[in-house]
C-alpha cells in the first residue's frame, strides 16, 4: 500500500472517529436556568447559574472542583464546595439534558429551563 493511500485512510479514519464520538456533554449546561414553567428569571429565587468554575443559586454559591462528562449521554456530574455565608459543604449533582432542551437536576429532581426561553415565553 502506498504512502499516499495510507495517509488518506488515516485521515478518513480520524474524521470518522471525530464524527462518531461527538462531544455530548460539552457546553450545553453553562447558562442561567430557573424552575421549568416559572416566572421569567428577573427576581426569581429558583435561578441557578452554571459556569465553568461556579454554580450560583439564591443565597448559595459553589466553587466547582470537578466536572465529569458522561460518555454517550448529555450529562455531567458536578463536584463542588458550596457556602451560604455561614457554613460550607461538599455537594455532588448530576445534570441531564432532556429532549426538550431542559435540564434535570439530581438529587433535587428538579427540571430547569433556560432563562432566555422563559423570557421568550413571557413576551405578549
Amino acid at each position: 500500500m502506498g504512502l499516499g493511500k495510507r495517509s488518506k485512510i488515516c485521515w478518513v479514519g480520524a474524521l470518522l472517529l471525530s464524527l462518531s464520538s461527538p462531544a455530548f456533554a460539552e457546553e450545553w449546561w453553562k447558562d442561567a436556568f430557573a424552575a421549568a414553567g416559572s416566572a421569567p428569571c428577573d427576581n426569581n429565587d429558583s435561578i441557578v447559574t452554571f459556569t465553568d468554575k461556579t454554580v450560583d443559586m439564591w443565597e448559595v454559591g459553589c466553587a466547582l472542583e470537578k466536572v465529569q462528562k458522561i460518555n454517550r449521554l448529555d450529562a455531567v456530574i458536578l463536584d463542588m464546595t458550596c457556602t451560604d455565608g455561614e457554613s460550607s459543604s461538599k455537594r455532588r449533582e448530576l445534570l441531564l439534558k432532556l429532549e426538550d432542551d431542559k435540564i434535570l437536576r439530581y438529587p433535587q429532581n428538579e427540571v430547569l429551563q433556560r432563562c432566555s426561553e422563559l423570557k421568550a415565553g413571557a413576551r405578549p
